[in-house]
């Protein structure tokens, strides 16, 4: 037997003709990952899954860890490789499954490969009434304790029992590219997690009223900008200095009127960098009625100022669930701490 991890792709599966190039790209982006734990050679595989070839055993839990950042995966199973024979699947899942405590058990195979003489059916039977018998335990197929899966291809097997829910979406890179208005607190970092998911590539960009605020919500941005990486690798952080530009706003126009300028200024100067690094679109963390500069014709008037799209992954989403998903990806803690944006500079009674 050798160790393996088996990874499933997402939605990947249902490309069509373009199929091989969203592969291609989720191979580099989990030789990538896994970079210093494995030579890129130790990942094979093509259609449907991955193959990772363990070397060391000690290195499963990192390993695991880091594919759990990687989109376009479904899930991650550890198990084993085995040769094509009912005897070795039924002592495999007896060793897998010792020292587990079960009282329920089902066995689920999937045979690609239709050159092997039984079907998935005959081995399900075969393999779970040698654990049943081996175990004292009972089958259950819609609520067990415990599954066995099985995987024939390609003149090989793999035997697993758990299935770890991987990132799931596209792999990044094989959307283009966007630049996200970054802030400190909740929405943002999480849009632009949502927008990493369908496979864009993310540049970030911080607009900041220092010296006149603090260094901190640079520094928690910073921060959300290296959680936010582990899912895309590698990223740019552009900070804006916005004070001048503010003063120069309170000077000149009503007060009632500052903070839809503050951000129609921000998305053009955002719209600047987005064609400087040949960006398709914007992505900001704005959700329908949230705050008065985001009603419907607020985010109107923000909107014509550029001639990008703007995409706000958030636009239906409610407080709540922007901050379950914070937690989620790991920028929760860093957003709740308080900051002083520059929105906050100079910002008008109502």
């Amino acid at each position: 037997m050798k160790s393996v991890i088996i990874v499933h792709h997402h939605e990947i599966t249902l490309k069509g003709d373009n199929r091989s190039f969203f592969e291609r790209q989720l191979m580099k982006n989990v030789r990538t990952v896994l970079s210093g734990l494995l030579p890129s050679s130790s990942v094979g595989g093509g259609y449907g899954r991955f193959v990772i070839h363990i070397e060391e055993q000690s290195e499963v839990d990192k390993i695991v860890e880091r594919l759990s950042f990687v989109f376009g995966l479904a899930n991650i199973c550890v198990g084993v490789e085995v040769e094509q024979n009912l005897d070795v699947f039924c002592e495999t899942a007896k060793k897998l499954l010792e020292g587990q405590s079960f009282k329920t058990i089902r066995v689920h195979t999937a045979r690609s490969d239709k050159k092997f003489s039984h079907g998935s059916m005959a081995v399900n039977a075969k393999v779970g009434e040698a654990i049943c018998n081996h175990f004292n335990v009972r089958a259950n197929l819609k609520e067990p304790d415990e599954t066995i899966n099985i995987e024939i291809a390609d003149n090989t097997a793999y035997v697993y029992r758990a299935k770890l829910k991987g990132a799931g979406g596209l792999p990044s890179g094989v959307s283009g590219k966007v630049v996200s208005l970054l802030s400190a607190g909740f929405d943002s970092p999480v849009a632009s997690w949502k927008i990493m998911k369908r496979g864009a590539s993310v540049i970030f960009v911080h607009f900041h009223s220092m010296p006149y605020t603090s260094q901190h919500s640079v520094d928690q941005v910073r921060q959300i900008t290296e959680v936010l990486t582990k899912y895309q690798f590698t990223s740019k952080l552009y900070l804006v200095p916005f004070a001048d530009l503010q003063n120069e706003i309170v000077l000149q126009t009503p007060q009632s009127l500052r903070v839809i300028l503050y951000r129609r200024f921000m998305v053009r100067i955002a719209e600047e960098i987005a064609h400087r690094e040949k960006a398709e679109a914007l992505v900001t963390g704005e959700s329908v009625g949230q705050v008065a500069s985001q009603t419907l014709r607020n985010i109107r008037n923000i909107e014509i100022a550029v001639t990008l799209p703007i995409l706000r992954p958030l636009s239906g989403t409610d407080k709540e669930e922007t901050m379950a998903l914070a937690r989620r990806i790991g920028t929760h803690d860093i957003s709740k701490e308080p900051y002083d944006d520059c929105c906050s500079f100079l910002a008008p009674r109502k």
